[in-house]
């Protein structure tokens, strides 16, 4: 049976992925999730997580990890006026997205879980332990990724044990969603996704390019999300209402993005790759407008460097019935 390890900075797409995984996995797969600042801050992930945990009603371990980038220090912003600004001015400072999923990281609308009650062990110290116990895992991770560089870094003669590892994170034509060039959870912290990209371990890296080009969410498939009347239908729809509203600024139309579902249902069905590569990639850790933006050795200029999966497109109808399924 394959044993999972979800790491996430809970906001409203990362809730939409543990549904993913919560419905279509059985609850003893999945062996916990590890949460990181990002999206918002690590409390308000954890809370976030143990609503979603409520909502499918299901008791899956919920482990803090750290609350900043491994060197690199954190701010919360709530506007986009804001959180642009910082970005644009490519210095070493990271930032919530709390603009795009609500401060909350969940639309705003007023969710808080019954329970706010977190396991006593951290992150670093539930990832020890499961690599220790069990034989093979994976790892789904949809946020920046200190949490996962640590884990490495702390584990050096357990890194076999883990099977593989999906992110989503980074992009493979350098579009950006930060800034021109880089994806958000990359550029948080581009030394942890530097660290482990290049750490040896298999990865599947699931970037924003294919999550902007076939795990976009148009209003008609918001009507369609909205007809199966399930309370995992309307929790998706209404938790992305800070972002609908960024996209209707942006775009002109209703609609919203689901780019960590997109990496959940990779691991959940393989089949939904429909374009990919091997190839070395690293991060660009420098300060200025390319951090956080992947380089790809194309050409291979580098033979004997780490290669991992870079999925550049999925099927999107495959996608979005998964998602229908896991919803009804």
């Amino acid at each position: 049976m394959r044993k999972l390890i979800i790491d996430a900075d809970t906001g409203s797409d990362d809730a939409v992925a543990l549904i993913l995984a919560y419905r279509n996995l059985e609850k003893n797969q999945i062996l916990g999730v590890s949460v990181v600042s990002g999206n918002v801050p690590l409390q308000q992930a954890a809370l976030n997580t143990r609503y979603v945990n409520e909502l499918c009603e299901i008791n899956i371990p919920i482990y803090k990890g750290e609350s900043k980038p491994l060197t690199r220090e954190y701010k919360e912003v709530f506007t986009s006026s804001q959180a642009n600004q910082i970005a644009l001015s490519y210095k070493n400072l990271s930032t919530s997205a709390q603009h795009v999923h609500g401060i909350d990281g969940l639309g705003d609308i007023g969710l808080i879980p019954e329970e706010k009650k977190f396991e006593n062990e951290t992150a670093q110290e539930f990832y020890t332990k499961a690599l220790t116990e069990n034989e093979s895992i994976d790892l789904v991770t949809l946020g920046p990724l200190t949490n996962i560089a640590l884990m490495l870094e702390n584990n050096p003669k357990l890194l076999h044990k883990i099977k593989h590892c999906y992110i989503m994170g980074g992009s493979s034509n350098a579009l950006g969603n930060v800034t021109k060039f880089a994806e958000y959870n990359f550029w948080v912290d581009p030394e942890a996704a530097d660290k482990v990209l290049n750490s040896g371990i298999p990865i599947t890296m699931i970037g924003w390019d294919p999550s902007l080009y076939d795990a976009m969410i148009d209003n008609r498939k918001i009507v369609e999300i909205e007809k199966l009347n399930t309370k995992y239908s309307k929790f998706t729809n209404d938790i992305q209402v800070v972002l609908r509203q960024m996209m209707k600024e942006i775009f002109g139309e209703d609609s919203y993005d689901l780019p960590d579902p997109l990496a959940m249902a990779v691991y959940l069905d393989q089949t939904i790759i429909s374009q990919a590569i091997e190839v070395n990639v690293r991060v660009d850790t420098r300060d200025g407008m390319t951090r956080g933006g992947c380089i790809l050795d194309f050409l291979n200029l580098e033979p004997n460097s780490h290669k991992i999966r870079v999925v550049q497109r999925c099927h999107q109808e495959k996608f979005f019935d998964l998602l229908k399924k896991s919803l009804s």
